[in-house]
């Protein structure tokens, strides 16, 4: 999954060292040079990319690769920077998913109703929400532990992938994998062979670990 970060102080930086473990695409944006040094320096890998800039300013967010995000984590330590890089990754760039992190437990209820997706006080809770409701973390862990090879990960069906529009049957799923539930809008099904699949359709797909991420870059439609 592409997430942006916004904020690369002490949270912004665990936050990217824990979803980069589990395979995340990271576009991080923070103001410190210092800081977006530090952070290059301790991860080298291409799932991560640093910007120097504000994550309140369109031209930045931008810049740093937004409109590939299929969620938006705002970790600075102003509430009021938050909801900013919230509000303009949803209504600008069309994230589907914002996170805020506040140290005013008073703004939750407020950033709720504005639109933010989830609202977290707790640090170690953010890293939690990211992991339990995007990636299904808690079920990979346990297939760590009884059957290694295999993992739940959850795509976004893209409008150029070469599966939008296909029924399932047609699509030619490798052996084993499996498409365990599909959530159009406010529902999920229960996919089979006749369901067909849809732009902005999301997906939760089982498999063997080496051969989910070339399946589910041909869901978002990143086939190289």
């Amino acid at each position: 999954m592409n997430i942006t970060i916004v904020g690369g102080g002490n949270v912004g930086y665990y936050l990217t060292k824990t979803l980069l473990a589990e395979k995340h695409r990271i576009m991080l944006i923070e103001q410190s040079m210092p800081r977006c040094e530090r952070i290059v320096a301790a991860f080298n890998t291409s799932n991560l990319s640093v910007t120097h800039g504000d994550g309140t300013d369109a031209e930045s967010l931008l810049e740093s690769g937004v409109r590939d995000a299929e969620a938006l984590i705002a970790v600075t330590g102003q509430d009021q920077n938050n909801f900013v890089a919230c509000q303009l990754g949803k209504d600008y760039f069309g994230v589907k998913r914002t996170i805020a992190r506040v140290k005013n437990p008073k703004n939750i209820r407020v950033f709720e109703k504005l639109g933010v997706n989830s609202v977290i006080s707790s640090t170690s809770r953010i890293a939690g929400s990211i992991n339990q409701e995007l990636d299904w973390s808690d079920v990979n862990q346990l297939f760590l532990q009884a059957a290694s090879h295999v993992r739940v990960k959850e795509a976004i069906i893209g409008e150029s992938s070469p599966f939008c529009g296909k029924r399932l049957c047609e699509i030619g799923l490798p052996k084993g994998m499996i498409m365990v539930c599909l959530v159009r809008g406010n529902i999920a099904l229960i996919p089979n062979g006749e369901t067909q699949l849809l732009a902005d359709d999301s997906v939760i797909m089982l498999g063997a670990e080496t051969e989910l991420p070339d399946v589910l870059e041909a869901l978002r439609g990143k086939v190289k």
